[in-house]
């Protein structure tokens, strides 16, 4: 996941599907709190954790990119602390697919990137070159290692605003495994 506003971290929702208990940990160090889930939409795949005491600034928010441009996948996949890889960004596509669940069919705004997003990144987020964040991984192709996809900015937005200060815990559903 990674800092949205103070006090608040997205990530995606199949990560948190289904948990009775969160915790979180700033980068691969220092102590785990306990978070609380405050948005949750398993169409858009997108969730958003309230910790308690996290001192971590809030990633800076860049513009919409566009086919060709670079960019930055991030992530802590398996654990194994941060992982960060160049990127380029293929395609701005409308792409169809089934929420966490795989009963429903959702439409959602995708970046299609040339990129390597490795498992277990998801959550974490995507990059412009200037490090401002400008979406959310949240796949990798099942048929091209060099293939990963991200959501949009636009397309995650009305998930983070629910999750704002004013937020109160919701169900993280079953579990989506």
């Amino acid at each position: 996941g990674w800092v949205v506003s103070p006090g608040r971290v997205a990530t995606n929702a199949h990560v948190v599907a289904g948990a009775d208990r969160v915790r979180v940990r700033v980068g691969d160090r220092g102590r785990e709190r306990s978070a609380r889930v405050v948005a949750f939409d398993p169409r858009r795949d997108v969730a958003v954790l309230a910790v308690e005491g996290l001192k971590a600034p809030a990633l800076q928010v860049g513009a919409p990119l566009e086919a060709g441009a670079a960019a930055v996948v991030a992530g802590f996949p398996g654990d194994d602390g941060l992982w960060v890889d160049g990127a380029r960004v293929r395609d701005v596509i409308t792409a169809r697919g089934a929420d966490i669940y795989s009963t429903s069919s959702v439409v959602r705004e995708v970046y299609s990137l040339r990129a390597q997003v490795r498992r277990g990144a998801s959550g974490g987020p995507l990059l412009d070159p200037t490090g401002a964040v400008v979406g959310m991984i949240f796949a990798t192709s099942l048929d091209d290692p060099d293939t990963g996809y991200a959501l949009t900015l636009d397309e995650i937005s009305g998930v983070l605003a629910q999750g704002g200060p004013n937020a109160v815990p919701v169900s993280t559903g079953r579990c989506a495994a």
